[in-house]
């Protein structure tokens, strides 16, 4: 399929049906998408500043989505980035909000309110 859009879309899950999903999910509707297993594997092997946005999970082992977001605001890196989370904690939200996290989407991912922020973030 032709790309009807160049930006690329990081997904950060160490699990990997959920990212290769999200994969064929926003690479069907023309996006690019870059996939990592973990926090420490994007800040390893990716380039954050090249990224339209980011959709990084919350609880992953080692180092969570959140502590991830801090490492990238302690970097000077603001990719605009949405939270996926497997249970509604408000203290998250919060925190992610803090982070400038624009969204926080539970799993399942309700796929309308996800193609919105890509597009809103990657045009």
């Amino acid at each position: 399929m032709d790309r009807v859009n160049e930006a690329i879309v990081a997904v950060v899950d160490d699990d990997d049906d959920v990212g290769e999903v999200l994969r064929g999910l926003l690479e069907i509707v023309g996006y690019q998408v870059e996939t990592y297993r973990s926090a420490r594997e994007f800040l390893t092997d990716a380039q954050p500043r090249q990224l339209a946005c980011l959709v990084i999970d919350q609880n992953m082992p080692q180092m969570t989505g959140l502590e991830l977001l801090q490492q990238l605001a302690h970097r000077g890196i603001t990719t605009p980035s949405l939270l996926i989370t497997g249970a509604h904690d408000q203290d998250v939200a919060r925190q992610a909000l803090d982070l400038g996290v624009m969204r926080v989407l539970e799993k399942p991912i309700p796929t309308g309110e996800l193609l919105r922020f890509i597009s809103f973030t990657a045009g």
